[in-house]
């Protein structure tokens, strides 16, 4: 993920944004609106096209200042039914600031209410998919990159699109073969588009496409644009069908096992979406990793770029802006960004972090490398090494976020012993009343104690958190994290830790040792010189802590998506075993309805959500909210396809 290209823009005489890159306008000044209206909804048949749809994607070639989607979402509201869902994409390779996209729509007064949603949760540019859930059942998925890495990374079905690049002339990479294609493989038999442009050269592209391609009459002045409709799919062709999710079957009703924050989130999501949801646990909401009194909420990421980095970049941006937003009408507030400085501790490590720094992996905003010697002035103290600071990362309230996630759905308190599935619907503890037409695992340590995840390779590591009591240390105004962290509280206590143990079994006791926290405040002594002597003096029956299991995967990234049938996958794709990408694979054997969200490890509040959302759309057949790469990164089945290419499973 990077920093992206300014969009370059000038201001016209009367308000209007121009294109310097592209010596094109975004819109009309004096039809803007009209013009939308005339070829893009009219052209996609709009809202005939969506009246009988439960969930209507559009796809879009050209975000620019959002006026097209704003003229959608004004006409979705005005004609949807309580229980339709919108999703909009936008590929977009030079996105404007906030500052800008506001002073463009200053022009359409009559959007107003629906421009300053958008400018709430618009995010900073950067590269990537940026999910933004607006009111209305609406959701606007960014895609921020050149069209063609956009559009191959995009896992969607869309069923109207919007082709609105500056012209063919001006920018010829937006209307070329490879995007067509992308296009075509994204759209369904009877997927529609329209576009402005009346191009010899993209009406034969897109005819080359499958879609049956017709000249009507253009806007205004303009004599003439093109419409059409897809009426041939081209043969999909995909390299890595062992990480596609099946064909949704349009479930209405999910049953949830876990009610920490990877089954809130997915509760949440999931109803969200207009499915009943159940949400189970045998200890109730919060009860395990997910009951701390306090998280620390923070993006992580290494020298080098990969999907696995990737993904948690994008876990972080998409809860930062989600938890911001929602707390907005939350009656209790549960995400407070105060900031988190992180520290080096050693010369290779503050070598890692100039390194990373210079690379910019976060938007404009979010990181600030902080030089050794003004750490005194950001923390009042040095460590002789330097720190990163997360301006807007900070601390989480566990049990106000679950409250918020879960208010409309009853957690009932009821274990899960065993799953079956019959007659298309899946059973927990043989239930006849409890079928559901999905059932999603995400209930930590404890997802693979049944047959069909007995494979997954989970390890429990059992941690102790320990709580200082007030006046011990001085309050921080920002959390610190260097291996331990510190959690400064409002009435002056805190919060630090927390121990490591793998390899403790989940029978082992849940109370807090007086070893635990001796570990916990020699390892921030040791961290953070400064408060060594307030340490050194704390009477460990004064301290209080809190002990539970959290689980986590070899490879420390979580994983989200169908449950794979082990047996059948190793039939399956025996040929990866000799390294064969090129045999005729079948599509993946998983078990119906079964879903898996687990392996969170420490950073379930940055991760949760996001996954959360990924299970959702892959259950619902909704776009995907992350590029293909990193949904393939966190897919369950990963662990079999590793085995076989290194020929162990």
């Amino acid at each position: 993920m990077k920093r992206l290209p300014s969009a370059d823009i000038t201001w016209r005489a009367d308000g209007s944004p121009q294109s310097t890159r592209f010596d094109d306008i975004y819109f009309s000044s004096d039809g803007g609106l009209a013009e939308t209206a005339h070829v893009f909804l009219q052209g996609n048949h709009l809202p005939d096209a969506w009246a009988d749809q439960t969930h209507f994607t559009i796809g879009e070639l050209g975000f620019g200042t959002g006026l097209n989607f704003l003229a959608t979402w004004e006409l979705w509201r005005q004609t949807r039914s309580p229980d339709q869902h919108l999703h909009f994409i936008s590929i977009e390779g030079f996105p404007l600031t906030q500052e800008e996209l506001s002073q463009a729509l200053e022009k359409w007064p009559t959007l107003a209410p629906l421009v300053a949603e958008l400018i709430t949760s618009y995010p900073t540019p950067h590269s990537g998919t940026h999910l933004l859930h607006l009111s209305d059942n609406v959701s606007l998925m960014l895609c921020e990159d050149d069209a063609i890495p956009a559009l191959s990374q995009l896992e969607a079905q869309v069923d109207g699109w919007f082709l609105d690049g500056f012209s063919p002339a001006s920018n010829p990479d937006m209307w070329s073969e490879p995007v067509f294609s992308e296009v075509a493989r994204l759209s369904r038999v009877g997927t529609t588009f329209a576009t402005f442009t009346a191009a010899g050269a993209v009406r034969r592209a897109l005819a080359t496409q499958g879609f049956n391609v017709e000249k009507v009459k253009g806007f205004g002045r303009k004599r003439e644009m093109l419409v059409g409709r897809m009426a041939d799919v081209p043969t999909p062709t995909d390299s890595k069908p062992w990480y596609r999710a099946p064909p949704t079957s349009n479930p209405k009703s999910a049953l949830i096992v876990g009610a920490g924050i990877a089954g809130a989130a997915t509760a949440h999501a999931l109803k969200r979406r207009g499915l009943s949801v159940r949400l189970m646990d045998g200890e109730g909401l919060g009860a395990g990793a997910s009951g701390n009194p306090a998280a620390l909420f923070m993006p992580r990421f290494s020298v080098n770029p990969t999907p696995e980095d990737d993904f948690h970049i994008a876990a972080y941006l998409y809860a930062e802006r989600e938890m911001q937003n929602m707390q907005q009408g939350a009656s209790i507030p549960f995400f407070d960004p105060r900031g988190v400085l992180q520290f080096a501790r050693t010369e290779g490590e503050a070598t890692r972090f100039e390194k990373i720094a210079a690379r910019a992996p976060l938007p404009e905003g979010h990181l600030e490398f902080i030089a050794a010697k003004d750490l005194k002035d950001i923390a009042g103290f040095e460590t002789g090494f330097p720190a990163f600071l997360f301006p807007r990362a900070g601390v989480v309230d566990p049990s106000c976020l679950l409250t918020h996630l879960t208010q409309e759905i009853e957690v009932e308190r009821i274990p899960a012993a065993s799953l079956t599935h019959k007659d298309g619907g899946w059973y927990l503890n043989d239930l006849a009343a409890d079928a559901a037409d999905v059932l999603v695992l995400a209930n930590g340590s404890g997802l693979s104690a049944f047959p069909e995840t007995d494979w997954l390779p989970l390890e429990p590591v059992l941690g102790q958190i320990t709580n200082l009591p007030v006046g011990t240390l001085p309050k921080q105004s920002r959390a610190l994290v260097a291996g331990p962290y510190l959690i400064s509280h409002g009435d002056g206590s805190a919060l630090t830790g927390a121990t490591y143990e793998l390899g403790r079994g989940e029978q082992s006791a849940l109370e807090p040792t007086a070893i635990g926290h001796q570990h916990n405040l020699q390892d921030l002594a040791e961290t953070f010189p400064a408060f060594a002597s307030a340490l050194a003096g704390l009477n460990l029956e004064e301290v209080t802590g809190r002990v539970s299991f959290r689980a986590q995967l070899p490879d420390r990234v979580p994983f989200a998506g169908p449950a794979p049938i082990q047996d059948a996958y190793l039939s399956a794709y025996e040929r990866l075993r000799h390294g064969d990408r090129f045999a005729a694979y079948p599509p993946a054997p998983v078990y119906p309805g079964l879903f898996l969200l687990g392996g969170l490890g420490a950073r379930g509040f940055t991760t949760g959500l996001l996954l959360g959302e990924l299970l959702a759309a892959q259950i619902t057949g909704t776009p995907l909210p992350l590029p293909r790469d990193l949904a393939d990164a966190v897919h369950p089945a990963r662990f079999i396809v590793r085995g076989l290419r290194k020929n162990s499973a």
